[in-house]
């Protein structure tokens, strides 16, 4: 097994001067966590900050798992799609030649005002198939995920299935977000058959309910309400994930996302709880 983590929970920790980059990464790697995945927007926002972050983490012998690239590629118009793909190409050589990293997510599209959820599906698969046609062979995968902030766009299973046949590329691969499909209104492993053979990056988080209170972020279809936890304390069936992952031997690498709050600490934990799940399995 192969643990990562993903960065932008410790953005603000980084930036507020919580913990330096040397001593974040020695938390990670004390906690086995061998790779980390940055995010594009952090690393537009602090640029000194992360150079520093890089450096310590190769250092470290740290691995750059995946590159998230927040990128709308439905947009307002054509002129926003050929934006989003331009940024999404030089994330894409970001990746490839200054991280030496070989996957990235491409996260963040959603329709336009006035655009039905299915007509933005389409034109999402069209502008992915022409990310991966302009990237070519470039020894970078490209991969979405079940992206839970537009529930009813791509965080269903059956939403990104449609997504990723309509671009009809075998390079078109996915991101696999246990905790996103409660938020599409789907169990994770009601959907994890499916998804598996595009699966190439895997996200582990958690969810659980919470109280009603008229806010739609993080609210499934069904209008559930959901808050993060810790990993393994939710409903995200985290263990059962992480088991099938090793029975099928997934060879990729899985990165923990955790919440708001005590986020080193959150990220000690979800490494012992992953672990102990794999080894178990």
């Amino acid at each position: 097994m192969k643990l990562s983590v993903m960065l932008f929970p410790y953005q603000s920790g980084l930036v507020n001067g919580e913990w330096k980059p040397g001593e974040l990464v020695e938390a990670f790697r004390s906690a086995g966590i061998a790779g980390v995945e940055p995010m594009l927007s952090n690393l537009v926002a602090a640029p000194e900050l992360w150079r520093e972050f890089i450096a310590a983490a190769r250092a470290a012998g740290m691995a750059f798992t995946c590159y998230d690239i927040g990128v709308n590629l439905v947009g307002n118009n054509p002129d926003e799609r050929e934006a989003a793909l331009q940024t999404a190409l030089s994330g894409i050589a970001y990746a490839r030649d200054t991280l030496g990293c070989s996957t990235v997510l491409l996260a963040g599209t959603r329709p336009a005002p006035g655009m039905s959820e299915a007509e933005g599906r389409v034109i999402y698969a069209d502008m992915l198939a022409r990310v991966i046609d302009r990237a070519g062979d470039c020894g970078v995968t490209v991969t979405i995920e079940d992206f839970g902030v537009y529930p009813l766009f791509t965080a269903a299973g059956g939403h990104c299935l449609e997504v990723l046949r309509a671009v009809d590329r075998k390079a078109m691969r996915f991101t696999f977000d246990n905790g996103n499909f409660l938020l599409g209104g789907d169990r994770p492993m009601a959907v994890f058959d499916a998804l598996y053979p595009y699966t190439s990056h895997v996200h582990i988080k958690d969810f659980t309910p919470r109280e009603p209170d008229g806010k739609p972020s993080l609210t499934a279809p069904d209008g559930t309400p959901y808050k993060g936890c810790m990993i393994g304390a939710g409903d995200a069936q985290v263990r059962d994930c992480v088991a099938r992952l090793k029975r099928l031997g997934y060879p990729g690498w899985i990165s923990l996302e955790v919440g708001s709050g005590d986020v080193v600490p959150q990220a000690v934990e979800g490494a012992r709880v992953v672990r102990e799940a794999w080894e178990q399995a």
